[in-house]
C-alpha cells in the first residue's frame, strides 16, 4: 500500500496524524518497497521513487524541522529501521543525518 494511503487510513482510524505512529506505517512501506527489490521482483513502478523520496523527507525533516519532528524521525524511523531484516540495504541509502541518529553508528 503506497504511503499516501497508508496516512489516509490513518487519518481515518485515529482522526489526526499521530506523528510516533504514523513512522511505523513509513518503516513499514520501505521495508515492503525494499523486500520485493531483495527478492528480485520487480515492484510496482515508483517504489524506488518512493522509497528515495520518503528519504529525502526525512533528511530535510531532521535539518529543518522542529525538535519533535527530529524526535520521531530519530526515534520512530532510524533507531527502529535497525531492527528490521531489510535495515543492512536501507542504511547505506539513508542520508547522513538520518544515519547520525543509528545506535549503531
Amino acid at each position: 500500500m503506497p504511503l499516501r494511503e497508508a496516512l489516509r487510513l490513518h487519518v481515518a482510524s485515529y482522526g489526526l496524524l499521530i506523528p510516533h505512529v504514523f513512522m511505523s506505517d513509513v518503516l513499514k512501506r520501505v521495508g515492503q518497497c525494499l523486500g520485493a527489490r531483495r527478492l528480485g521482483i520487480a515492484g510496482p513502478p515508483g517504489d524506488n521513487d518512493e522509497v528515495e523520496g520518503i528519504l529525502r523527507a526525512l533528511e530535510r525533516g531532521l535539518a529543518d524541522g522542529e525538535r519533535e519532528t527530529r524526535n520521531v524521525i530519530a526515534l520512530s524511523f532510524a533507531r527502529d529501521s535497525e531492527l528490521e531484516t531489510f535495515f543492512l540495504e536501507l542504511r547505506p541509502m539513508m542520508g547522513p543525518r538520518t544515519r547520525a541518529q543509528l545506535q549503531g553508528r
